[in-house]
């Protein structure tokens, strides 16, 4: 066979061989995308759950969106979603998602533009109320919380139940709830009154700073008489232990 009869032979094969090269490559970085995306998530999720503030616990999810081989090369991710459904915080049980931009892949530096919510199931809500001397009890209503308590009205001691109004504060530390409508729960008093002084209208801070890492605020409340979905924010947030373990005040 001659020499000449060979070469448009051997010439066929090339775009073959090529076609087939590509292919390969592109089934390799397709396994190699879903390897190392499994490692990062499972990464970002394990920093997360060691850099949870002193007597928090929970199970984390993390899932960084796009195609993360570039982002990785380029050193940060343009997008991670963190969330939990078993996150525990001073014994008080509540879901959590955040979304975090521009993370960086070597856990330096800050995540920017911080945007989640937090969601506090009606029977953890009333855990809350440990946390102000001005009421006993806290419970959801649709569109605000329930107070209980006692206090002293023309000689009495009387126990009510006022449904307030809640409204995050201009800073984002916390939370202000205002009782509006009163009703008197010892009856037998024969008393009748709309408002209570001291109570009606006078509004109760409620500290959540001390429940969140430092740079978090909280933007908004959603309430009904199942759930509190409350709106967190931070323009930047360390993503480690400083970051996430020295949570803020209200002082």
């Amino acid at each position: 066979m001659s020499a000449a009869t060979v070469t448009p032979r051997k010439r066929r094969r090339w775009p073959v061989v090529l076609v087939v090269v590509v292919v390969v490559l592109a089934a390799l970085l397709v396994v190699a995308e879903f390897v190392l995306r499994g490692v990062v998530d499972r990464i970002i999720a394990q920093q997360v759950e060691q850099s949870l503030p002193s007597g928090a616990t929970g199970e984390v999810q993390a899932h960084a969106t796009g195609i993360v081989i570039p982002q990785l090369l380029g050193g940060r991710l343009d997008e991670v979603e963190i969330s939990s459904e078993k996150l525990t915080i001073d014994g008080i049980p509540l879901a959590a998602d955040v979304t975090a931009h521009d993370v960086p892949v070597d856990g330096k530096g800050a995540v920017r533009d911080v945007d989640g919510n937090v969601r506090l199931a009606a029977t953890s809500v009333k855990d809350l109320a440990k946390y102000s001397p001005l009421f006993d009890r806290l419970s959801l209503v649709d569109g605000g919380v329930e107070l209980s308590g006692t206090t002293a009205v023309l000689g009495y001691d009387i126990t009510y139940a006022a449904k307030g109004d809640v409204a995050a504060q201009d800073d984002g530390k916390g939370i202000t709830i205002t009782p509006k409508t009163v009703r008197i729960t010892n009856s037998s008093l024969g008393l009748k009154v709309d408002s209570i002084p001291g109570v009606t209208n006078v509004p109760v801070e409620v500290c959540t700073a001390r429940f969140l890492p430092s740079q978090l605020r909280v933007r908004s409340l959603d309430v009904t008489a199942s759930e509190a979905t409350v709106r967190v924010t931070a323009d930047s947030l360390p993503l480690n232990e400083a970051g996430l373990q020295t949570v803020g005040s209200c002082g």
